[in-house]
């Protein structure tokens, strides 16, 4: 991406516009008693053990660095979506013979077979299917890789344009990057749901997810605003831990680091407004907090 003026504030407007909207909902709770109840429930697909220098670029270089693996559901009255789906099952038995040696070498999955999405979902009692959206942020191995598991469900499966492109671009080559082609090898039996841009997921500005482009061309984040008042920056990829957050410190790896870098600026934007990221691999900040099956609050 050649990150022009025009450009900057485009992404700028996405995440502030979801912010914007979601602000609505204050006023609309106090006209509507009957208001749905909004929770977000995280869970943790295993670990993979890399280098830091891998998400803080030229930061402490060579010391290791355990990334955790979460994806999310968030329950809209009697509605649920999934956010992402973490590795696939068949990484938590054989992951070099599914990733590949070099990825394994790089980032060395520690996955249990209960860890997998579809087994995981069921502490909420519930089955793929059961689902009413799923949104990916990305293509990448660790976030898309229970795709398979929507195969024939009918569950609509929202991802940006840009991003999926890119995702039949990497299948095409047939090798084996952070796209892993096997993860989409159903794809033509999943109900994919391209967007272009911020998208209300329930009409009513209480889940919104909204472009994030940098770590990959289509990434995509999500912001929610919960029942009892918190404001979440589901980031995933568009911002890895809070060093990245506070410091200003560069993503070690991504597609586009300038645009990675605006929306790090706009994240620290939304945090001054009231919002409270959740950087998806930072170790520390995962330290206490609740999974599935309690509800996860910070």
């Amino acid at each position: 991406m050649n990150l022009n003026r025009r450009d900057f504030f485009k992404t700028g407007g996405y995440a502030l516009g979801a912010i914007g909207l979601s602000q609505m909902l204050t006023f609309k709770a106090h006209a509507l008693d009957s208001a749905p109840d909004v929770d977000v429930y995280a869970f943790h697909c295993g670990v993979l053990k890399t280098k830091t220098q891998y998400l803080l670029k030229n930061t402490r270089i060579g010391v290791p660095f355990d990334v955790p693996v979460p994806f999310f559901l968030i329950r809209h009255g009697s509605s649920w979506i999934a956010f992402d789906t973490g590795n696939n099952a068949a990484v938590a038995i054989d992951p070099e013979k599914y990733w590949g040696k070099a990825i394994c070498d790089a980032y060395t999955p520690v996955m249990k077979p209960h860890e997998a999405f579809k087994v995981q979902i069921k502490k909420l009692g519930l089955k793929p299917a059961d689902l009413k959206a799923v949104i990916m942020s990305h293509g990448h191995l660790d976030h898309c890789g229970a795709l398979e598991d929507l195969s024939g469900t009918g569950v609509p499966v929202y991802i940006q344009e840009d991003e999926l492109s890119e995702i039949k671009k990497q299948i095409a080559t047939g090798k084996k990057t952070a796209y892993i082609p096997e993860d989409f090898k159903m794809i033509n039996t999943v109900n994919i749901q391209p967007k272009n841009g911020l998208l209300d997921i329930f009409g009513d500005s209480t889940v919104v997810l909204f472009p994030t482009p940098g770590h990959t061309v289509g990434h995509q984040s999500i912001f929610v605003r919960t029942s009892d008042g918190q404001s979440l920056i589901l980031a995933q990829d568009a911002c890895y831990t809070l060093e990245n957050l506070t410091a200003s410190i560069p993503p070690g790896l991504a597609y586009d680091i300038p645009a990675s870098m605006v929306n790090i600026y706009h994240f620290r934007t939304m945090s001054i407004m009231g919002a409270h990221l959740v950087p998806p691999h930072d170790p520390d900040f995962w330290k206490g907090k609740p999974l599935a099956p309690q509800k996860f609050i910070i």
